[in-house]
C-alpha cells in the first residue's frame, strides 16, 4: 500500500523506492540502492553517520547502481552496462548542488543518468536505455 505525504498528497519517496526496487528484481537487474540517508538525531545514529564518512561515505551519491546485461547472439551476458538514477518523488523534490556534482561525473564517465520523478520515470528510464544495449532505440 502507498503512503501519500499529508502535505503534498504525493507518494513519499521512500515508497517509489519500494516500487522500483520492487520492479528491478521483478526484472531480474542487478542494482543496490545507496543508502546515503542515514543520520538522525539520536547518539547512535549520529556516531553511525560519522563512521560512515570516515569510511568514505559522499554526499550527493545517487540512489541507485544498476546493471543491465550485455547479451550476445548466443544468449550469454558479455557484459553489464551500469545506470544510475537519482530518485525524487514526483512533486516538491528537489535536487541538491552535490547530486548535481555527482550527475556531472556520471556523465563525464559515460554511464548512463537520469534523476526521475517517481518509479514509472525510473522505469521509463532503465527500459529506454535498455532499448539502447539492444540496438533497438536511435
Amino acid at each position: 500500500m502507498t503512503r501519500v505525504s499529508k502535505v503534498a498528497g504525493v507518494p513519499l519517496e521512500d515508497d517509489e523506492a519500494i516500487a522500483f526496487a520492487d520492479w528491478l528484481r521483478a526484472q531480474h537487474i542487478p542494482h543496490t540502492h545507496i543508502a546515503n540517508e542515514i543520520g538522525g538525531s539520536t547518539k547512535t545514529a549520529k556516531l553511525r553517520a560519522l563512521k560512515a564518512k570516515r569510511m568514505g561515505q559522499t554526499a550527493g551519491v545517487w540512489d541507485y547502481e544498476i546493471f543491465l546485461p550485455i547479451i550476445n547472439v548466443f544468449g550469454d551476458v558479455d557484459a553489464y552496462q551500469e545506470v544510475r538514477v537519482e530518485l525524487k518523488r514526483t512533486k516538491g523534490s528537489t535536487t541538491s548542488p552535490a547530486q548535481k556534482e555527482w550527475g556531472k561525473v556520471y556523465e563525464l564517465a559515460g554511464i548512463p543518468c537520469a534523476v526521475c520523478k517517481g518509479a514509472e520515470a525510473a522505469i521509463n528510464f532503465v527500459n529506454k536505455v535498455k532499448r539502447e544495449i539492444e540496438g533497438l532505440d536511435d
